[in-house]
């Protein structure tokens, strides 16, 4: 052989021995921290032996002689899952991201340090009654013990950054559920958004926002009137989105279904309930499956990764389910300071109040510490000075909101995981503050149920919460609304609840709860498919969390249809589309041809109505708040007219029916450029893809290694099987059920669910993905309660024997 060409061969088969050996090595790192599932395991901190179930999905089912061994054993299985998960999330909460991943986690650092999410968090913990207290220790030292007995072992993403985890606290699992808390607020994106809409727009802003209703005024307090405030709160916004970029999705996406039947409804005579919130679909999930048994308390669900309680889920007597109320819970006040600068004053009430200043310092890897004062008034903290821009602001805008105020979401949990009654359920509820949910509710003795949990500020007046002038008290909150007077139902004569993120209550309701709903095109499928027949089995439930029919589009397309008729139309493309149009049955599954060109007509009509006056900066923005933009370009598509379809840039007066036909050839040039082909080949899944994204995801690299998908996927904003996208990165299904779960009352034994991706958090594991092609086939897992059943099917047993 030619001297040249061994010495290639050589090299290549070095090249190949060294990637294969960097392979092995990097698995091995990768796998050395699986958890042991089986035999037994002597451990400090539990009182008695521990048995530990897992399934074949890696479901623990921990069987306990106590609470808190109970709640110290889901500390440590937790660990075992997601420790890497719950390290990132504490350290987002914490304001401690850049310590570990650099200058790109700043901003998202000085977010939250001054939103004081950690201080917060000692402050409630501090204020914890001493069974919370107790539970939580004990979560804490269950997760400890397996961070000092696996010292060396941890989860890869440790390793890669050269970190080891710190103990865990009991300020920790509060700090998560406060971070959640702010994760699932809308009010400050609308009262920011709508600040900068009314001080564009003026009166005109309340057609583009969606719940306004068209006969009330828009307002700007008077003291406010000619003043440039709506920048003020674009830094707050800037660096949220930079945070949720960080994570893969930069805009306010969310979601959730929720319903039940009375036993009157039901094949068993027992009720049913069905839950599905609608996350971010990160890798690992936001979701953590697990059953906990003691003598006093036997429960299953979804609890957080760095919280012991399930949120939502069943015990033997009551099952209950949550979606977010999007309740207006936080207000914005422009402050007039001594100082824009150096502020140490503020004026309220005809004189000056101090200014609190705490000074923080951010470390930031591979760079130099940065120091960050943090100012507040009696309302909370100064958001427009996250950034050292802020310091060319006119005024300073403060920030008061529920989650700064004492709750105990914690005690809420541990109480309705035991409840066994209606009033024992609500009992737990009292404690709650926020994020304000909506909680459905059913029992084994035949109840529903529906109560409004959280804390609802008293305001002096009704209506949209503007930015409000910092230095008068007529815009103070009250208080808060009795628990007494949140909405609430039981039992409804319909003999069903269902919730979807909808408005809660008439406006008769003599309290402001919110300006801003989700659409209500998968509330107006739900009801009609709980009226669509007279009893219900959990298969049904199945098929309905499954459903793809889209009011909307129902809505919609006779709309464009209308806009061609008596034209003559020449382009082929256009007069197959219509025909697609005319015998779509409106579901938007995957293989769908009618759904994309819906979708892609969609897409334009929002641009070519709103661009030329927002501009692509603004319609970035509006772009941000879930589903907004689609739910108002539905309400001027069903009017006669708006001068919003009018393109300003042009000389010509654009009509709606202009703007329709416009959009629609314009969408459909732009599917043959992309897809190529003819029009039959066009299926939406090859647009609509999801991908389950770990934040390691942005390299493109590791992107291979740690995120999951993409996979062709169904549904859209406005299904009840939810495939949302941003219209700023069209078609990525960004947001969906991030978990089903369908509880029979009847029998325990009978759950269904599923929660992608999978159990576990750890790239490699079984269970890391497995979950998935169960969440796109519509397939449910039955999850039982009764150990002799979990014995019965494919399980590993850890035994937790304490030390002597």
């Amino acid at each position: 052989m030619h001297f040249k060409a061994k010495l290639l061969l050589g090299l290549s088969v070095s090249a190949a021995l060294i990637l294969v050996t960097a392979l092995i090595l990097a698995y091995t790192l990768a796998t050395r921290s699986f958890p042991e599932t089986s035999g037994t395991y002597t451990i400090s901190g539990i009182s008695a032996t521990v048995e530990i179930y897992r399934d074949s999905y890696g479901v623990p089912h921990v069987f306990a002689q106590s609470d808190l061994d109970a709640y110290f054993t889901a500390g440590f299985v937790q660990a075992q899952d997601r420790l890497w998960q719950m390290e990132l999330i504490r350290r987002v909460g914490m304001g401690r991201l850049a310590e570990i991943l650099g200058e790109p986690a700043l901003k998202t650092d000085r977010l939250f340090r001054t939103l004081r999410i950690w201080r917060q968090a000692q402050r409630l913990a501090n204020a914890l009654d001493d069974e919370t207290r107790d539970a939580l220790q004990a979560y804490a030292d269950g997760v400890n013990a397996y961070i000092v007995e696996h010292k060396g072992k941890y989860p890869v993403e440790f390793d890669m950054l050269n970190i080891e985890p710190e103990p865990w606290k009991v300020e920790h699992s509060v700090a998560i559920s406060r971070l959640m808390a702010w994760e699932l607020n809308y009010a400050r994106w609308v009262d920011i958004l709508f600040g900068e809409l009314v001080e564009r727009f003026g009166a005109r802003a309340r057609e583009i926002f969606p719940t306004w209703p068209e006969d009330a005024p828009v307002i700007v307090p008077k003291e406010l009137m000619g003043k440039k405030i709506a920048a003020l709160g674009k830094q707050l916004l800037d660096a949220e989105i930079s945070y949720r970029s960080l994570f893969g999705v930069p805009g306010l996406q969310t979601g959730s279904n929720a319903w039940a039947v009375s036993g009157s409804k039901t094949f068993s005579g027992m009720p049913l309930l069905a839950n599905d919130p609608h996350l971010l679909l990160f890798v690992p999930g936001r979701w953590y499956e697990i059953h906990l048994s003691s003598p006093a308390m036997d429960v299953e669900g979804a609890s957080l990764a760095g919280i012991p309680f399930i949120v939502a889920g069943h015990n033997r007597r009551i099952a209950w389910g949550v979606t977010n109320a999007m309740v207006d819970d936080e207000d914005f006040y422009v402050e007039d300071v001594d100082s824009i600068q150096h502020p140490t004053r503020y004026r309220f009430r005809g004189g000056w109040q101090p200014i609190t200043e705490e000074v923080d310092t951010i470390v930031v890897k591979d760079g130099l510490p940065v120091i960050l004062s943090v100012y507040s008034t009696h309302r909370g903290p100064i958001v427009n000075r996250i950034e050292p821009a802020a310091q060319l602001s006119e005024f300073l805008l403060s920030m008061r909101w529920v989650g700064h105020e004492l709750s105990n979401e914690a005690k809420t949990f541990l109480l309705i995981n035991r409840a066994r009654t209606w009033n024992e359920f609500k009992e737990g509820l009292r404690h709650f503050g926020t994020p304000t949910q909506n909680f459905v509710y059913a029992d084994a003795d035949g109840n529903i149920g529906y109560y409004t949990g959280g804390r609802l500020p008293l305001r002096k007046t009704k209506g949209q919460t503007l930015p409000f002038p910092g230095w008068t008290d007529d815009y103070e909150w009250q208080g808060f609304v009795p628990f007494e007077q949140m909405p609430n139902s039981f039992n409804p004569p319909e003999g069903f609840i269902a919730t979807a993120n909808n408005m809660i209550v008439e406006d008769s309701y003599p309290y402001h709860l919110s300006t801003h709903w989700e659409p209500s095109w998968r509330i107006v499928r739900i009801v009609e498919l709980l009226k669509s027949q007279e009893k219900f089995s959990p298969e049904d439930f199945q098929r309905f969390q499954l459903d793809y029919v889209s009011p909307q589009a129902r809505e919609l397309v006779p709309v464009v249809l209308r806009a061609y008729e008596g034209r003559e139309i020449s382009d082929n493309r256009v007069q197959t589309t219509l025909n697609y149009f005319r015998n779509w049955n409106f579901e938007m599954r995957a293989e769908d041809v009618s759904t994309t060109l819906f979708q892609a007509f969609f897409l334009k009509v929002i641009k070519n109505t709103f661009q030329d006056e927002m501009g692509g900066q603004l319609l970035s923005l509006y772009d941000t708040l879930a589903s907004v933009p689609m739910t108002v370009i539905t309400a001027l598509l069903k009017k006669d007219s708006s001068e919003w379809f009018d393109n300003v840039e042009t000389p010509e007066r654009e009509m709606k029916n202009d703007i329709v036909r416009m959009s629609l050839e314009q969408a459909i040039d732009e599917l043959e450029s992309r897809l190529g082909g003819e029009v039959k080949e066009w299926q939406w899944g090859k647009l609509h893809k999801v991908e389950f994204v770990h934040v390691f995801g942005a390299n493109s690299v590791l992107r291979r290694i740690f995120n999951v998908g993409p996979f062709p996927v169904g549904g859209s904003h406005s299904t009840v099987n939810k495939g949302d996208y941003r219209l700023g990165a069209p078609f990525a299904n960004t947001v969906g059920p991030s978990m089903r779960q369908i509880y029979d009352l009847g029998d325990v034994n009978n759950t269904r669910a599923v929660t992608p991706p999978g159990q576990s958090g750890q790239v490699f594991h079984t269970n890391y993905s497995d979950q998935i092609p169960l969440w796109l086939n519509g397939i449910y897992k039955t999850v039982p309660m009764d150990r002799a059943r979990i014995e019965r099917e494919p399980h590993s047993l850890l035994i937790l024997r304490p030390t002597r």
